[in-house]
């Protein structure tokens, strides 16, 4: 300590050059480590780099494809292709802008006003053009929870309610053209129900969980014998959204078969994902007042006979011939092949509507 005390400049230079030695070696050591992460570093992006211009072997192909300037160019092309088929399918699947069902926006208590109004109009429209309707089971077109309940009204989706109100006015009236015409009146049907997916009352399940993109009902919630969950649709979460509708009548297949023409070939985003077809009620038939129809061909008619013959042909050939002509033609008969009784028919109708891409909010990569 005497020593130190007596050379407190010699030690205190030795302790700063310790210092400086242990730091020293502190900062090579950390300077060697930082090299051999950015040594690492550099060797995976060479690697990465010469994995790319060696080329991947695609599933599809049999020759690997690299980072080359033309299968650069070839992915760009390939990628705006893309796209390009993309809007069309989209435009395809939405149909014409002037042929889309779109609802209106308005409050609830107005929408309501709008569905009693609409029920009315198409329950006289049906007394007016023979649409007759199950006598115990009062149709309301979809709506019964807000018909049967005066003061209600829809809490939410009220543009798409409308737009149901309006695709439901579509369909029925579609309906009724669809008949076809017996002794100069359109052929009487029994229009039991056109229901719909209360998409107001259904809570979409979100992305991410089992059953995305569809429709679960809280249990608090009672369903109406003209509202129903679809089993069939063509809906596509992020792609392809919907709206179901189920179409419930007895009639004729010639009128089953005009209607789902008519749908189809009308220019509008509809798609018919079911039909079903049952035995009507015996109180159903007595309803619709229609008794089978006989659907029948002729019989195969008598060969015309020849009434000249050419001049080789003995006089008495000819005379046979003749006398032949003369006979009276056989009464033509017609036989029952198949008879066409009513049938009672449901066909679930999807309204289809394309999903648009949101914006990519900024700073964040577009999805």
């Amino acid at each position: 300590m005497e020593n130190f005390k007596q050379n407190k400049l010699f030690y205190s230079s030795l302790i700063a050059v310790g210092v400086v030695f242990v730091a020293g070696i502190g900062a090579s050591y950390w300077k060697y480590t930082d090299k051999n992460a950015t040594a690492a570093k550099l060797y995976q992006q060479q690697k990465n780099s010469r994995t790319l211009l060696n080329g991947h072997t695609l599933p599809t192909a049999t020759d690997s494809v690299s980072l080359t300037p033309a299968n650069v160019d070839a992915a760009t092309k390939d990628l705006v292709d893309l796209n390009a088929q993309k809007d069309q399918l989209k435009a395809l699947i939405a149909g014409a802008a002037e042929a889309r069902i779109n609802g209106k926006d308005m409050s609830n208590t107005a929408l309501a006003s709008e569905i009693k109004q609409s029920v009315d109009e198409w329950t006289k429209f049906a007394a007016d053009r023979d649409i007759r309707m199950l006598p115990n089971e009062k149709c309301e077109f979809g709506f019964r929870r807000y018909i049967r309940n005066p003061g209600t009204s829809p809490k939410r989706d009220i543009v798409r309610v409308d737009q149901q109100r309006q695709i439901v006015d579509f369909l029925y009236k579609t309906l009724a053209d669809s008949r076809p015409v017996i002794a100069g009146a359109p052929a009487p049907i029994v229009l039991e129900s056109i229901d719909r997916e209360a998409v107001e009352t259904f809570e979409k399940i979100a992305e991410g969980k089992p059953g995305a993109g569809t429709f679960a009902q809280p249990e608090t919630i009672r369903n109406e014998s003209d509202e129903f969950a679809p089993t069939r649709t063509f809906r596509q979460p992020g792609l392809v959204d919907t709206l179901s509708f189920r179409v419930r009548f007895v009639g004729t297949t010639a009128t089953l078969r005009t209607f789902v023409n008519k749908v189809r070939n009308s220019g509008r985003p509809f798609a018919v994902t079911a039909v079903e077809v049952s035995t009507p009620s015996a109180d159903t038939l007595k309803l619709l007042g229609a008794t089978s129809t006989v659907v029948s061909a002729s019989a195969p008619t008598a060969a015309v006979p020849v009434t000249s013959l050419p001049g080789f042909f003995t006089a008495d050939a000819a005379a046979a011939s003749n006398s032949k002509a003369a006979a009276p033609a056989p009464k033509e008969e017609r036989k029952v092949v198949i008879r066409q009784a009513p049938a009672q028919f449901s066909i679930q109708i999807d309204y289809l509507t394309v999903v648009e891409d949101k914006p990519a909010v900024e700073g964040e990569p577009k999805k």
